[in-house]
């Protein structure tokens, strides 16, 4: 996948995140309505792809190539979902915005969003770092660097937990969006670089679908085209599942 779809992927998965997280604070608030967010939520959705996508789909590049020919209304489904969820996010700030509820987190929409994205891109780094003859290497491809970074939250948490403590901190919060993001561009990364969004869904349903590349070697371990697939979807899930857990602590002990 290219690093613009990395980019859009991991920043809707923040959205996603953003709102359940800002629907839980308004359903905890006892001035929040959960049916006024909706509206705020759709109208916003709505009224930004309406006014985007045709403006999007014009403006798009090599419309006649032969390889779009089937291609063009999945590419409207992918424009509206990726315009819908920016306007969601805008009507969600309007309605924050007039009943001055704060979101649970601490964390700005911004800031959140560029530590997401930060994640998602960080596994292309092997390129400037090792050449792009060793691009979508084992270390910058899997779980090791993401966890190696953030090695100091899991130690705090083993020791939090070997101490009895239960001190809430914006750092598991962070580091699971990192995570997320990391995770994000693994999974992407089955996917070939050209894959439209509706081949995207029956790719990911095939499971006898090899990823266009292999992972590139490190000394014995060699995973080639044939693993890459799993050696990819296994580290993004465990990537998720560590993020999650750290979301539960922070949410838990908020």
């Amino acid at each position: 996948m290219n690093r613009v779809s990395h980019m859009v992927f991991a920043f809707s998965l923040f959205v996603g995140l953003y709102t359940i997280l800002y629907g839980y604070t308004v359903y905890q608030d006892p001035g929040g309505s959960l049916g006024d967010l909706l509206f705020f939520y759709t109208a916003g959705g709505i009224g930004i792809s309406v006014f985007s996508v045709p403006i999007l789909y014009w403006r798009a590049p090599h419309k006649d190539m032969h390889a779009r020919t089937t291609s063009n209304r999945s590419a409207v489904s992918a424009m509206f979902f990726v315009a819908f969820c920016m306007g969601a996010l805008v009507g969600a700030v309007f309605y924050q915005w007039f009943t001055d509820i704060p979101i649970i987190g601490g964390i700005s929409i911004f800031i959140g969003g560029v530590i997401t994205v930060a994640g998602a891109l960080m596994p292309d780094w092997d390129i400037p770092f090792l050449g792009i003859s060793r691009h979508r290497s084992i270390i910058f491809h899997s779980g090791i660097l993401p966890l190696l970074i953030i090695l100091t939250t899991l130690i705090n948490v083993a020791t939090s937990f070997a101490n009895g403590l239960t001190i809430a901190t914006v750092e598991y919060y962070i580091a699971a969006l990192f995570l997320l993001g990391y995770a994000s561009h693994l999974y992407l990364d089955i996917f070939p670089s050209d894959a439209n969004p509706l081949e995207i869904l029956w790719i990911a349903a095939d499971i006898t679908h090899k990823a266009p590349t292999g992972i590139k070697p490190l000394g014995p371990i060699k995973i080639g085209k044939k693993g890459a697939r799993t050696w990819l979807i296994g580290n993004a899930t465990l990537l998720v599942m560590i993020a999650i857990a750290l979301f539960g602590l922070y949410m838990v002990y908020i």
